[in-house]
């Protein structure tokens, strides 16, 4: 069974062991806490204040690895950038380069996103909390003074547009004020309207208008003796005039100069702080495993909240699997002699987690039924159905050996590289498995690239009738296959519930009626569409008629009667002729699989397609030699990416509705072990 057995686990210690104990049950990895609703607190919790500690702290340790991070990856394009520039100097090249590449590498290796330890390794770094912290507090300063040395930046930008629009005044800012019997209004107006601005402006007795700039923002100066002021001022006002907002003893040109000389020393700050984060870098493998770490001190605040506590003792629940107990007792001899611990089977109204134990090809399909709904615990696991099905329908949509084997290749090297059992490993085993049902479906139908080298199943591409209807209507038959088995799975679900009449009613009328009409109508469709069939064969199902017939009658007939056993008066009607209405939806689900043929056929027909464009280049000759090749590897490279693609989610949807509806309950929470969720640490076995 690959649904692990789970036992309800109890535990009293100490009070003043509680740590060592929950690192004890953390290092076995088997179990999962429960919370306590029930409790009755005799002392307050004292993790209370230090989970909200711990939080900030794991919060700053996070930014501060991101600070750390995008420092390292700058210093490392500016290596990039540098050794490019040194190896243009011949003298030098091989050396640079060589050294280059050793900095590269080396930031690499330190900027690898999961990190595998030993779970020794884990807890002792807990021991540099106080020099690990240091390094936070440094990188927070350093991030603080380079916000400053930004903030000033970009102000400085904002003041250098704002004086971009005077450099075409020569003068010193200072030079543009009052005397003692005139008034001077320097500044900006509207650009438009200018030249209008200046006719009313020398109409005005003793003023005099200077334009500087007549672009959008035009720059000019007006001096009016003090009668005359107030009209010039008013006239200004109607032409948007703005005046100067600066007032020092230098032009803009050289006001923008000095800000440009500050703009340098503040990037050469910058560039001094970046450098300083990176060179925290060497430790960032330290802090990374510190931040998990700190993840897990926060996990275990939260838990303690919910602990049911004595001046000093503390119980805690949780789910073990039932073959753990040996091993969790051990691990809590090790570090204390004070505690009480128990296991018992959960009661019908606990609801445990779920913890799947698959191996080998079934394991890869847990991927597929975990993306729907985890299995309820006490329920039949189905993924060896899953893995099946779902591999032979991805075969036969791709059924083409080239395919396969690349898939094969790249779903092997990947996993030969990938060390962490994460969502893309566990994707990658479906596209190994995929890989070797395409093969398998490739070789039955002698494809290759497109390339058609022999005939030993139907060519869906040959334009034959027969040949498209024999693959349809087998498609068709592995899809009434995998709903009569959804059905039988609900029969097993029904008997581990103790519920016998219902996986009579419910599951094996249907399985009797699924049997019963493909005896009953195999012969009638293999003649209807006129598809050859071996003479035993054709015989076997000539016998097979009636009896299917009678099977099909008497599936449906009990389906109907039983349906509404569990209803009241008029329901016990309604729900039987529900029972006949499902027939049609049984016709529906089976008529679903048709996809398999429709998304077969097209992957073959794009690929010879891209084959036939290809070979007419090449014989064409001259330039059609390079583009013919070109145009084929192109092609299929397209048609194996959408060919996967759409495999992957039409074989979904048929696993998803069509079999599970059937008779998966799902719904379950996987089994998530005490400290066994983290962003950076992947612990060795």
């Amino acid at each position: 069974m690959a649904v692990v057995a789970m036992s309800k686990f109890e535990l009293t210690g100490l009070l003043c062991e509680q740590n060592e104990i929950l690192d004890a049950l953390q290092k076995t990895g088997a179990l999962e806490l429960t919370s306590e609703s029930d409790k009755a607190q005799e002392t307050e919790p004292a993790s209370g204040g230090n989970h909200e500690l711990l939080s900030s702290q794991l919060s700053r340790v996070r930014k501060c690895i991101q600070a750390i991070s995008d420092a390292g990856e700058k210093s490392k394009e500016a290596e990039e950038k540098s050794a490019s520039k040194r190896a243009q100097n011949a003298i030098a090249r091989e050396e640079t380069q060589a050294e280059s590449q050793t900095r590269i590498s080396v930031q690499e290796k330190d900027f690898s996103d999961t990190l595998l330890i030993t779970r020794e390794e884990f807890f002792e770094i807990g021991k540099k909390s106080n020099e690990l912290f240091r390094i936070v507090e440094k990188t927070e300063e350093e991030q603080k003074l380079l916000a400053e040395r930004r903030a000033e930046r970009n102000k400085i930008n904002n003041l250098k547009s704002q004086l971009a629009v005077y450099e075409c005044v020569p003068d010193a800012f200072s030079d543009f004020c009052d005397s003692k019997n005139t008034r001077c209004f320097f500044g900006t107006a509207d650009g438009s309207k200018i030249d209008a601005l200046s006719e009313c402006l020398n109409g005005i007795p003793l003023v005099s208008c200077q334009i500087f700039s007549k672009d959008r923002q035009a720059v000019l100066c007006v001096v009016a003796y003090e009668s005359s002021a107030e009209r010039a001022a008013m006239e200004l006002a109607e032409y948007s005039f703005s005046k100067c907002p600066f007032s020092d003893s230098v032009s803009a040109k050289q006001k923008i100069a000095e800000l440009d000389k500050r703009c340098e020393v503040l990037s050469e700050e910058e560039e001094r702080i970046g450098k300083e984060t990176a060179s925290h870098c060497a430790r960032l493998k330290e802090l990374k495993i510190y931040c998990d770490y700190l993840s897990y001190c926060v996990e275990k605040a939260a838990a303690e909240e919910n602990f049911f506590k004595t001046q000093k003792t503390f119980s805690l629940k949780g789910y073990i699997p039932a073959e753990a107990f040996a091993q969790v007792k051990a691990a809590l001899e090790e570090v204390t002699g004070a505690f009480v611990c128990n296991a018992y089977a959960p009661s019908d109204e606990d609801v445990p987690p779920t913890l799947l134990r698959n191996r080998g090809p079934a394991k890869a399909a847990e991927f597929v039924t975990n993306m729907y709904s985890v299995p309820d615990y006490r329920e039949y696991d189905p993924n060896k159905f899953v893995f099946l099905f779902f591999m032979v329908f991805f075969g036969l949509i791709m059924a083409d050996i080239g395919y396969g084997v690349l898939m094969l290749a790249g779903g092997s090297i990947l996993l030969a590289r990938l060390k962490v059992e994460n969502g893309l490993k566990k994707l990658t085993r479906i596209i190994f498995y995929g890989g070797l049902f395409t093969i398998a479906f490739g070789a039955l139908f002698g494809s290759c690239f497109g390339f058609s080298l022999y005939t030993f199943l139907p060519d869906p591409t040959s334009g034959s009738r027969t040949d498209v209807l024999t693959i349809l209507l087998g498609c068709l038959a592995l899809g009434l296959l995998q709903i009569t088995v959804g059905y039988v799975l609900s029969a097993v679900n029904s008997f581990r519930k103790g519920a016998v009449l219902d996986a009579i009613c419910d599951a094996f009328t249907w399985i009797l009626f699924n049997v019963g009409l493909f005896f009953a109508v195999f012969n009638f469709l293999t003649g209807y569409f006129e598809i050859p069939v071996a003479a035993g064969i054709e015989n076997f199902f000539s016998i097979m008629t009636l009896p299917g017939v009678i099977m099909a009658g008497a599936g449906l007939v009990g389906a109907m009667l039983t349906a509404g056993r569990k209803e009241r008066f008029l329901g016990k009607f309604t729900k039987g002729f529900g029972a006949l209405y499902g027939v049609i939806n049984l016709l529906s689900d089976v008529l679903s699989y048709a996809r398999l043929f429709g998304l077969m056929l097209s992957g073959m027909i794009i690929a010879q397609q891209f084959n036939g464009i290809g070979l007419d280049l090449i014989g064409a000759g001259g330039i059609g030699y390079v583009f013919g090749p070109l145009v084929m590897v192109i092609g299929h490279v397209f048609n194996i990416a959408m060919g996967v693609l759409g495999a992957y989610i039409h074989d979904c949807r048929l696993q998803y509705i069509e079999f599970f509806s059937k008779f998966y309950t799902g719904e379950g929470e996987l089994f998530t072990p005490l400290g066994s969720q983290f962003q950076y640490v992947h612990f060795i076995r």
